[in-house]
């Protein structure tokens, strides 16, 4: 597969997973998800993917719309891909509505079981 096919089906993951997160849908979560993913917010907090998958499952994070732009798709090898660009995101958090408008990247490996989500790390953009 060459590096223009990696980045489309990471594409295609990646809108799979935000649209999962809004729709609460925690079974393409888990499927989507590594076992080590290292989620970092942007308030520093981290999550475990048991954590996170909890989280949007009770409701603790209620996401609206996730939008990312400016992004840039890195393909190392056949085995990992690092995206990095903006994410503005409207979720409801611990009760809270916030406008989120932050830089982020993210880290998909390659597994016997197909492509995994394993990081993100998101940064706020001061207003």
């Amino acid at each position: 597969m060459n590096s223009e096919e990696i980045k489309r089906e990471i594409r295609a993951l990646e809108n799979q997973r935000y649209q999962a997160m809004i729709n609460k849908d925690v079974a393409t979560l888990e499927k989507l998800f590594d076992d080590g993913l290292v989620y970092t917010h942007s308030s520093a907090q981290v999550d475990s993917k048991a954590q996170y998958i909890n989280f949007v499952k009770t409701g603790v994070f209620d996401y609206k719309k996730i939008e990312c732009f400016d992004e840039v798709m890195q393909v190392y090898g056949d085995h990992t891909v690092v995206t990095s660009g903006r994410a503005q995101i409207d979720v409801i958090a611990r009760g809270t509505l916030k406008s989120l408008n932050n830089r982020f990247v993210t880290v998909w490996i390659k597994t016997i079981a197909g492509w995994r989500f394993a990081a993100w790390q998101s940064t706020p953009i001061p207003a």
